[in-house]
C-alpha cells in the first residue's frame, strides 16, 4: 500500500509539472535577435507518397529552433494553441493521441483521447520558448519529441538543415511507444498483474511482420518463460536466438524468404532440451542498423526486432518492381491465349457464294470451322473455343464481333469461300482489316459485306459506313495489326503445306465482320467456290479436314511466338532496376 501511495504521489507530481511547467535551461533565452529561415521537412508516407515542405525556423547563437505549429502542419497533424499551451493531435497506430506542450516546461504529455486508456510523460532536453505568438523548440529536440510520440523515425540533419520523417511504418521493436509510460492498459487488465505462465516451454508458432524499414520475428510459446540469449547479426548476416530449455517442431518454424531483409529462419534442437533459432539475413542488399530481443509477457512471445538502415529510394524501387510484377501477372493472365473465337461465314437465310455445282459457301465453312474447333479442343484442352454459330443460322456481322468481345477472345478467325466472275481464279487468301490496297481486295470485301443486306434495317444499322469509317476502325485495330498479320501469315503457310491450294498471299480490306472484334482478327478465304476444280475439292471431307488442320498448324505457330513474347516481356520488365 505504501509503495502504491509513493507511486501515486510521483504521478501527481509529474502531472503538476506538466500543468505549471518546470523552467528549462532555455526558458530565459531571448530570440529577439534570431535570424528567420526555412527548414525543409521531407516526409515519406508510403510507396510513391512523399513530399517536402518548408517549416518556419529561427537561428540563434548557432542553434536552430522550429515553430512547433508549423512542424506539426508539415507532418499533417492538427494543432490548437491556448495561450502558452499547445495541443497537437495524431491519428496513428490505431489510436488518437494528443501531445500537450507548454512554454517553459521540460515535460510533454501524450494522452489518448479515450479517457483512462493510457498516458505518457516525457522529459525534453530543452523547453519550448514563446516568441511572437509561436512556440519554438530546438530542432533536434523537436525531432526527438515527434519520434517518441509517433513511434516513427524523425531525425534532424544539421549538415543538410533538414528534417527527415519516415512515417511509413513504426520502427521495428523500437520501444519508443513505452518511453514515459504512466499506465499501459495493454500490460494490465484493470489493476491486475501480468499473467503467470506454467509448465514446459513449447514454441508453438512463428509470426513474421515485415515492415518497410525492418522486420519483427515473434516466436509464440506456451508454458513458463525460459532463459534465452540473442546473438546479434554478424557481418555475414547470421543471428541466433538460443533457448535454454524449449521444445517445438522445427518444421513449424522453418521459413525461407525470396525477397526482403530475411533469407531464412531455421530451428535446430540442441542437447539437454535446448533449442537454437538461426536467422539468416539478406545483408547483400540490406544494412542492419540495430537489433534487439525481448520477451513479451502479454502474449508469452519471444520477439526479435531487426531494423535496417532504410534507403527510401531502394524501397521505392523494390515496391515499384513488386507493383510491376503484380501488374504484369495480371496482364499475362489477361492476355493468356485461353480463348479463340471461330466464325463460320454467312448462314441461315444468307447462303454466301454459290458454286456452279450448287455448293453453298455457308455449308462448307461451317464444316471447316467445326473440324477446326474439334482439333483445337483435342490439341489445346486449356483453350476455350467459342463459335459465333455452330449450326445453320443467320448471325448479323456486328453481332459476331460482339460475341468475340463478350467472351474475351484472344484471336478471331472468320472462315469463308471466295467467288469471282473470272472462273479461272483459284487459291487461298487470308485477310486482315484495313483499307483495300487494290480493286481485287475491295471486290472480295464487298462480296462478304453484302451479307448485311440480309439484316433487318441494315441501312440504318450501317448508316454512314464508308472508306473513312474503315480507316477509323483500322486505326482502332492498329494495336493488333502486327499480331493479325503474323497470325494470317502462319495460317496461310499452314494451309499451303497441308493442302493443294496455292496461297495468294496475306491481304487487307474493309471486312465488316473484322470491324468489331477488339483482338487480333483475320478472315480466311479457303478457296474459290466459283472455280469448278476448287468447288469439287472444297466439297470433299478429306480436303475440309486438311484445310482445318492447315489453319490449326498456322495457329500453333502463332501461339508459340505469341506466348514467347509474353515471357520475354515479363523477363525484361523484371530485370529492370
Amino acid at each position: 500500500m505504501r509503495e502504491y501511495s509513493c507511486r501515486l504521489r510521483y504521478h501527481v507530481f509529474i502531472v503538476l509539472l506538466l500543468i505549471i511547467g518546470l523552467p528549462g535551461t532555455l526558458y530565459a533565452v531571448s530570440l529577439d535577435n534570431a535570424k528567420t529561415e526555412k527548414l525543409a521537412l521531407h516526409a515519406v508516407k508510403g510507396f510513391q507518397l512523399d513530399y517536402t515542405l518548408d517549416v518556419s525556423a529561427l537561428s540563434a547563437g548557432g542553434v536552430v529552433y522550429v515553430d512547433l505549429e508549423s512542424m506539426s502542419r508539415a507532418l499533417r497533424l492538427s494543432n490548437k494553441r491556448e495561450g502558452s499551451l499547445l495541443k497537437i493531435t495524431y491519428d496513428g497506430n490505431g489510436r488518437t493521441t494528443v501531445c500537450s506542450l507548454r512554454e517553459g516546461s521540460n515535460f510533454a504529455g501524450f494522452m489518448l483521447e479515450k479517457p483512462g486508456a493510457g498516458e505518457r510523460v516525457v522529459q525534453l532536453r530543452s523547453a519550448p520558448v514563446l516568441w511572437k505568438g509561436s512556440l519554438w523548440l530546438r530542432a533536434v529536440d523537436a525531432a526527438r519529441l515527434f519520434s517518441l510520440w509517433m513511434d516513427r523515425e524523425v531525425v534532424y540533419d544539421k549538415a543538410k538543415n533538414r528534417i527527415d520523417a519516415f512515417l511509413w511504418s513504426p520502427q521495428p521493436g523500437s520501444g519508443k511507444s513505452k518511453i514515459g509510460l504512466v499506465r499501459d492498459q495493454d500490460r494490465y487488465i484493470s489493476t491486475g498483474p501480468i499473467p503467470q505462465y506454467k509448465g514446459p516451454t513449447i514454441i508453438k508458432a512463428l509470426e513474421v511482420n515485415e515492415l518497410a524499414n525492418g522486420v519483427v520475428i515473434r516466436f509464440k510459446a506456451s508454458g513458463a518463460k525460459t532463459a534465452a540469449s540473442f546473438i546479434r547479426p554478424d557481418k555475414a548476416g547470421n543471428a541466433s536466438l538460443t533457448f535454454e530449455t524449449a521444445k517445438g517442431d522445427p518444421a513449424d518454424i522453418f521459413r525461407t524468404f525470396s525477397q526482403g531483409l530475411l533469407k531464412e529462419i531455421r530451428a535446430i534442437p540442441l542437447g539437454n532440451g535446448a533449442m537454437q533459432i538461426n536467422i539468416t539475413l539478406n545483408n547483400e542488399f540490406y544494412k542492419v542498423k540495430s537489433s534487439e530481443y525481448q520477451w513479451d509477457p502479454r502474449t508469452n512471445s519471444y520477439v526479435v526486432s531487426i531494423m535496417s538502415d532504410i534507403d527510401v529510394q531502394a524501397v521505392y524501387r523494390a515496391e515499384k518492381e513488386k507493383s510491376i510484377r503484380q501488374e504484369l501477372a495480371r496482364d499475362l493472365q489477361k492476355w493468356k491465349f485461353d480463348t479463340i473465337v471461330l466464325d463460320a461465314g454467312h448462314g441461315g437465310k444468307d447462303p454466301g457464294a454459290v458454286g456452279l455445282g450448287g455448293t453453298l459457301e455457308k455449308d462448307i465453312v461451317l464444316t471447316i470451322v467445326r473440324d477446326l474447333g474439334a482439333i483445337i479442343k483435342k490439341e489445346w484442352p486449356d483453350v476455350k473455343v467459342v463459335y459465333t454459330r455452330s449450326d445453320d443460322r443467320f448471325i448479323p456481322l456486328k453481332q459476331r464481333g460482339k460475341i468475340a468481345n463478350r467472351n474475351d477472345g484472344k484471336l478471331f478467325v472468320s472462315v469463308h469461300c471466295n467467288a469471282a466472275k473470272n472462273r479461272s481464279a483459284k487459291g487461298a487468301e487470308v485477310y486482315i482489316l484495313g483499307p483495300h490496297k487494290n480493286q481485287a481486295a475491295l471486290r472480295v470485301a464487298m462480296l462478304e459485306n453484302a451479307a448485311i443486306k440480309q439484316e433487318e434495317d441494315y441501312k440504318e444499322k450501317y448508316k454512314g459506313f464508308s472508306e473513312e469509317h474503315m480507316i477509323m476502325s483500322s486505326l482502332a485495330q492498329n494495336a493488333f495489326t502486327l499480331q493479325s498479320k503474323e497470325a494470317a501469315r502462319h495460317v496461310l503457310e499452314g494451309m499451303e503445306k497441308k493442302t493443294k491450294l496455292n496461297g495468294r498471299g496475306v491481304r487487307q480490306a474493309g471486312f465488316m465482320v473484322l470491324w468489331t472484334p477488339s483482338m487480333p482478327s483475320l478472315l480466311v478465304e479457303a478457296g474459290y467456290i466459283s472455280n469448278r476444280e476448287e468447288e469439287k475439292m472444297l466439297r470433299r471431307r478429306s480436303v475440309q479436314r486438311d484445310i482445318a488442320r492447315g489453319i490449326f498448324n498456322g495457329l500453333k505457330q502463332y501461339r508459340t511466338s505469341y506466348e514467347k513474347r509474353q515471357v520475354v516481356s515479363s523477363s525484361g520488365v523484371r530485370s529492370k532496376g
